[in-house]
């Protein structure tokens, strides 16, 4: 039998990797187990119950040590794996109740996983959830177990935020919670997970709390022609430093989203053959890479950040150092505010008056839609020159409009 004394020297150890064996099998042909390694200075610890079918080991993942000692590591192994054994059933079939199943727990669960997934928005959610000044787990309480939240703490929550002016805040939190929530639940009975872990959750209490459908409002702001010539000219004013008005024009010459264009690297770009080749994990749906036809416009300005950068990140600004000069500049010029993202949506409008066509358009800025069976299985058209064209045609109209 295993001793506290033992897990803490195997944690303590500088072994690569240590298994000890609690020898708890009792019945049948499992036994708990502790699997303890070290890489790099960093220290992880696994409960495992293990068991063997036809001459081959099997295991599931009972919950991390130190967060589950010992003593409760014993009494899920003896619920989750032994008995299951005794009861000739499969233990892997069995959702593992998830030890100290705690908001800030899940929390933690629901942000990895969107890591995982490579979901951009993960460091946003986590500061709303986490670690922000006002995060959800601070005010619900980072140790109350997750089935003992009610709606109408969610309310209460979300009133707290509506009601010092942030409507939108109020909207976005709602729907981060409720993700987690569900992300919870659903994780018991997830048949792809290896190891099921079970919140305890029998229905997600945000459910019953009335989404505000009028608090996110689509954006509408677009550029005008005029507006368009009097920024680009105005970027090499004052106001405007280097990196802030070469994304500027990246984001008005090219129409990608803010985030995507932001992370530029430098071998993502082909100066020679005008393109930029956005690798698939950038982009938001993350299934395909996306090329980019540049006009020469997003060309020079490209050219110039690879001359004086030295890394491989072309732009090392945040879109809110943008947005602040953006809002600068249209307070002395005395137009309605704006901000980066509208300049993805000034491109789709403008390009129109330029004369390329919606699916075009759609194709370039990663909107056209893929999901058909046509296109999905059958439409394998190569659209490079349609989009160079269509970039073209832009580049042409962008340049005689700057020119006035």
């Amino acid at each position: 039998m295993l001793s506290a004394r033992q897990v803490n020297a195997a944690l303590k150890s500088k072994k690569p990797e240590i298994v000890l064996n609690d020898g708890a099998a009792g019945r049948g042909t499992g036994s708990l187990q502790l699997v303890v390694r070290h890489n790099d200075g960093r220290t992880s610890a696994t409960w495992f119950g293990a068991w063997y079918v036809d001459g081959k080991l099997r295991k599931k993942s009972l919950g991390r040590c130190p967060d589950l000692p010992l003593v409760k590591a014993r009494r899920l192994y003896e619920t989750q794996v032994r008995d299951a054994l005794a009861e000739g059933r499969d233990p892997r079939a069995l959702a593992i109740e998830q030890a100290d199943a705690t908001v800030e727990r899940m929390f933690q669960g629901y942000v990895a996983h969107m890591r995982q997934q490579g979901r951009s928005s993960a460091a946003e959610v986590e500061l709303q959830l986490l670690t922000g000044k006002n995060n959800a787990a601070d005010k619900l309480g980072r140790q109350r177990l997750v089935p003992t939240i009610t709606p109408n703490e969610i309310s209460v929550l979300l009133g707290r935020i509506y009601d010092r002016g942030a409507r939108s805040m109020a909207d976005h939190m709602r729907a981060y919670l409720s993700a987690a929530f569900n992300w919870a639940a659903a994780a018991t009975h997830d048949y792809r997970a290896k190891d099921r872990q079970d919140w305890g959750l029998k229905s997600n209490p945000v459910d019953v709390v009335p989404k505000d459908s009028g608090a996110s409002k689509p954006r509408e702001r677009n550029l005008s022609a005029a507006e368009i010539r009097a920024l680009w000219r105005d970027l090499d004013g004052p106001g405007f430093d280097l990196e802030t008005a070469a994304a500027i024009r990246v984001l008005l010459s090219c129409g990608q989203r803010v985030r995507e264009t932001l992370r530029i690297e430098r071998g993502e770009v082909d100066l020679a053959a005008m393109a930029w080749v956005m690798p698939a994990e950038k982009t938001k749906t993350k299934r395909a890479q996306h090329e980019v036809p540049l006009p020469p416009q997003a060309v020079r300005v490209l050219r110039l950040l690879m001359a004086t950068r030295k890394g491989a990140q072309l732009f090392t600004i945040q879109d809110t150092s943008i947005n602040r000069a953006l809002r600068r500049w249209a307070e002395r010029e005395g137009v309605e505010p704006f901000q980066t993202r509208d300049l993805r949506r000034t491109w789709k409008s403008r390009a129109g008056d330029a004369g390329v066509d919606r699916f075009t358009r759609d194709l370039i800025q990663q909107h056209a839609k893929v999901s058909d069976t046509g296109s999905k299985h059958y439409d394998h058209t190569d659209y490079r020159p349609q989009l160079r064209q269509a970039m073209a045609r832009w580049a042409w109209w962008l340049r005689r409009t700057v020119r006035g």
